[in-house]
């Protein structure tokens, strides 16, 4: 529809910073939230990325659960909104992204396809947090405080976006646990970017900490806790 289109120009001129995203939404009032914005922009997000040819469906988008306030503070906070759309595979995901690993496609490696649109927030730090933490610490120290784990698919979404907002990939030449999803029986997986500026994952034994090994998790929206 005409209107579709224009609302993704308008939004694709803010993103590319044309347009000034305050004005805009003072001049449209209440009629142009902040969580419509953050949905425009993950929708045409993937759908630049192609994601109806790798998925051979239809895409629809959740509307974002965050609040005003919430959005408002996660901005303060230097943190990211993210959105991992339903029934995605990290295949595909890697596909969407031209990221490549033996690990999006090894039946070994645990998977996480997302039954909804999962809407969560989280650091947007260009280097991880908790270095020289086990597997097993951040393990129970997210589950402890109920934030969210980081499974291979949501550090995927998370990598493609900051790269999108800040022109480079996160955790160069640092790894994170992927707390969520085994490697074969009792592996964990730890993935990010070699000294080469590859990505790359590897399954290891959870005890295991280093200087170059940090954890990431996110937070969910205040309705949804």
């Amino acid at each position: 529809m005409l209107e579709d289109s224009c609302i993704k120009l308008i939004l694709q001129l803010v993103d590319d910073k044309k347009i000034d995203g305050k004005k805009l939404r003072s001049a449209l009032g209440t009629t142009f939230t902040r969580g419509q914005e953050i949905r425009e922009w993950f929708y045409q997000f993937y759908t630049n990325y192609g994601i109806e040819n790798i998925t051979q469906k239809k895409f629809e988008l959740s509307q974002c659960p965050f609040t005003e306030e919430e959005i408002q503070e996660a901005e303060e906070n230097n943190e990211v909104i993210l959105c991992v759309p339903k029934g995605v595979s990290k295949a595909q995901l890697g596909e969407m992204f031209h990221i490549d690993s033996w690990a999006l496609t090894d039946q070994l490696v645990g998977e996480t396809v997302e039954p909804d649109d999962f809407w969560f927030k989280t650091k947007k730090t260009q280097s991880p947090e908790n270095i020289r933490r086990t597997g097993i610490d951040m393990t129970y120290f997210i589950d402890n405080n109920n934030y969210v784990h980081f499974t291979l698919e949501r550090y995927l979404v998370f990598l493609q976006v900051v790269k999108k907002l800040t022109g480079e990939y996160p955790d160069q030449e640092y790894w994170i646990w992927i707390t969520k999803g085994r490697y074969d029986r009792s592996g964990m997986l730890m993935a990010g970017f070699d000294r080469l500026k590859r990505f790359n994952v590897h399954g290891w034994m959870p005890q295991f900490d280093a200087g170059y090994l940090g954890a990431r998790y996110g937070e969910l929206p205040q309705s949804r806790r």
